[in-house]
C-alpha cells in the first residue's frame, strides 16, 4: 500500500476530512488530495506530525511492518520453492529478486536466490550465461558470509559456494570455506542422535539413516572420476561390480522393493550400468538395465506421491518426502535425453531399444 493510500485509510478511520487534516498540518487541502492520489508525497519533516495525528508509528505510514517481516520473507521463499521444486527456476528467481528489492538485507532470500542461480546455470546452454549466473550466486554468497549472524544461513551459503567455486575454476576458495565448517561429528544430525530421547530420537535417527542411503549413492556411484594420473581408480568391469553393489544394497534396505524416493537413485544407477555394459560390448545386459531404468522412471512419474509411506522394516510408516529438481523435466523425459548420448549408438537400432524409447515417450512430461 502506498503512503497516499495509507494516509487516506487512516484519515477515514479517524473520521477526519481532508480540510481538517490540512488545517492540522498548516497546508492546503489540495496538498492532502495530491498525496492521497499518489501524485505527490508528504515531506519527511511532516511524518512525525502525521504519525501523531493518526496515533501510529512512522513505519505504519511508510508501509513498513517490522513485526511481520519474518513472516513475509518466509512466504516469499515458500512461494519461490513451489516453483523451483518443479524445475521452474526462472519463475522462482523472479519472485526472490522482487523479494530482495523489498527486503534488501534479507540473507535468507539471498541464499535461496543463490540456489536458483546455480540451478539455472546447470541448465544454461551458453557458457557466458552460465558464468554470469554463477558470478551472481557468488556475489550473494559472499555478502551472506560477511553480513549474516545466523549460522544456519551462513552455512547454507558456504555449502553452495563450495559447489559453485570449482565450477569457475576457483577450487582453492571452496577448500578454504569447507575447512571452516564443523566435522560430521559436530553436526546437528550427529549430536541430536544423542540429545533426543524416546520417539523423537527414533524418528531423528531414521531420517539420518535415510540421508545415509541417499549420500551412499552419491559417493559410491560418483567415485570413479579421473585421478591425478589421468586414469580412473577402477576399471570399467570393476565399476560395474560397484554399481551392482548399490542396487544390492537397496534390496537389503528395502526388502519389499518399495524404494520410494530412492527409486530415482536406482534408475540413475541402472543408466550408469547400461553405459558400462556398452563399453564391454555387452548389449544384452545394457538393454536389460535400460528397461529396468525405464520401469523405475514410469513408476516415479505416474505413481510416486510424497505423502505415501515406506513399507520396509527399517523405514515402515515414514513418508517418502520429495526431491528438489533442477528442471521441469520428469524422469521419463530425462531418461530419453540420457539415451540420446552417443555411447548408446551401438544398440540404438535394436528393437528393444526402440521399444524402450516408445514406452518412455508415452509418459515423458507427465509430472
Amino acid at each position: 500500500m502506498t503512503i497516499g493510500a495509507t494516509i487516506k485509510r487512516l484519515r477515514k478511520e479517524k473520521d477526519i476530512t481532508q480540510e481538517q487534516l490540512a488545517e492540522y498540518l498548516g497546508i492546503t487541502s489540495r496538498a492532502v488530495s495530491q498525496w492521497e492520489c499518489d501524485r505527490t508525497a508528504p515531506d519527511v519533516s511532516q511524518l512525525p506530525a502525521l504519525a501523531n495525528i493518526f496515533e501510529v508509528s512512522a513505519d505504519v505510514l511508510l508501509g513498513i511492518d517490522v513485526t511481520n517481516k519474518d513472516k513475509q520473507i518466509a512466504e516469499i521463499i515458500e512461494k519461490a520453492k513451489k516453483h523451483w521444486m518443479c524445475g521452474h527456476n526462472e519463475e522462482a528467481a523472479a519472485i526472490l529478486r522482487k523479494g530482495l528489492q523489498e527486503f534488501p538485507n534479507s540473507h535468507k532470500i539471498m541464499v535461496n536466490l543463490m540456489e536458483c542461480f546455480r540451478n539455472m546455470a546447470s541448465n544454461a546452454d551458453a557458457e557466458e550465461s552460465k558464468f554470469g549466473l554463477l558470478q551472481e550466486a557468488i556475489s550473494l554468497g559472499e555478502k551472506v558470509i560477511e553480513g549474516s549472524t545466523d549460522d544456519e544461513v551462513r552455512h547454507d551459503a558456504i555449502r553452495l559456494l563450495c559447489h559453485i567455486y570449482p565450477e569457475i575454476g576457483e577450487s582453492d576458495k571452496a577448500i578454504l570455506l569447507a575447512d571452516r565448517m564443523p566435522s560430521r561429528f559436530l553436526s546437528a544430525e550427529y549430536l541430536l542422535s544423542s540429545v533426543y530421547s524416546g520417539t523423537k530420537r527414533f524418528e531423528h535417527i531414521r531420517k539420518k539413516l535415510m540421508t545415509t542411503v541417499v549420500t551412499f549413492h552419491n559417493d559410491l556411484c560418483n567415485n570413479n572420476a579421473l585421478l591425478d594420473s589421468g586414469t580412473p581408480p577402477y576399471t570399467n568391469r570393476e565399476f560395474i561390480q560397484i554399481l551392482q553393489k548399490y542396487h544390492d544394497f537397496l534390496d537389503i534396505i528395502f526388502e519389499d522393493k518399495n524404494y520410494g524416493i530412492c527409486t530415482l537413485f536406482a534408475r540413475r544407477t541402472q543408466i550408469q550400468l547400461a553405459q558400462c555394459h556398452i563399453l564391454e560390448q555387452q548389449s544384452e545386459q545394457a538393454l536389460e538395465c535400460l528397461q529396468v531404468a525405464a520401469e523405475y522412471a514410469v513408476w516415479y512419474d505416474t505413481q510416486f506421491c510424497p505423502q505415501d509411506t515406506y513399507t520396509c522394516l527399517l523405514f515402515c510408516g515414514m513418508e517418502f518426502g520429495n526431491v528438489v529438481t533442477n528442471n521441469a523435466e520428469n524422469e521419463c523425459f530425462r531418461q530419453l535425453k540420457e539415451m540420446e548420448k552417443s555411447v548408446f549408438d551401438p544398440i540404438r537400432q535394436h528393437p528393444e531399444f526402440i521399444q524402450i524409447v516408445k514406452e518412455l515417450q508415452e509418459y515423458a512430461g507427465v509430472r
